[in-house]
């Protein structure tokens, strides 16, 4: 089964260039708009999301809001890569606990790499589990 990655940004562009990028990677990929969005497509997954690559700023529930709303919703956090132009945001973020930051606009091998060790630390978890 191909990885799944929940891609959350209220950017539309950057949504559809995400998607494309990641799904010639050959993996899974559901679009949200804003942490709302992304927490109603969390509730409505029976399988987790090995990877949630996240938009720190956006209208309704930003990123912060959605990682703080998310923990208590899910057995096991998925590994999140934050992206922001917005370097106090990826500071904040940093100190929940959130290590794979990326400040925009970022290296698309970076995001790539980033995801692969995603991935791969999630497998290595659910083999400990």
């Amino acid at each position: 089964m191909n990885a799944r990655i929940l891609v959350v940004d209220d950017d539309r562009s950057m949504q559809w260039f995400l998607q494309e990028l990641l799904e010639d990677e050959a993996y899974e990929v559901d679009l949200a708009s804003d942490g709302l969005d992304a927490l109603e497509k969390l509730d409505q997954q029976s399988d987790p999301y090995d990877v949630i690559l996240l938009d720190l700023t956006m209208p309704r529930m930003d990123g912060l809001q959605f990682v703080q709303a998310m923990k208590p919703r899910v057995e096991v956090l998925p590994s999140i890569i934050a992206l922001s132009g917005d370097e106090t945001a990826l500071q904040e973020v940093a100190r929940m606990g959130i290590s794979n930051c990326l400040d925009k606009p970022f290296d698309l091998e970076v995001l790539l790499e980033l995801v692969r060790l995603s991935i791969k630390s999630e497998a290595v978890l659910e083999v400990l589990h």
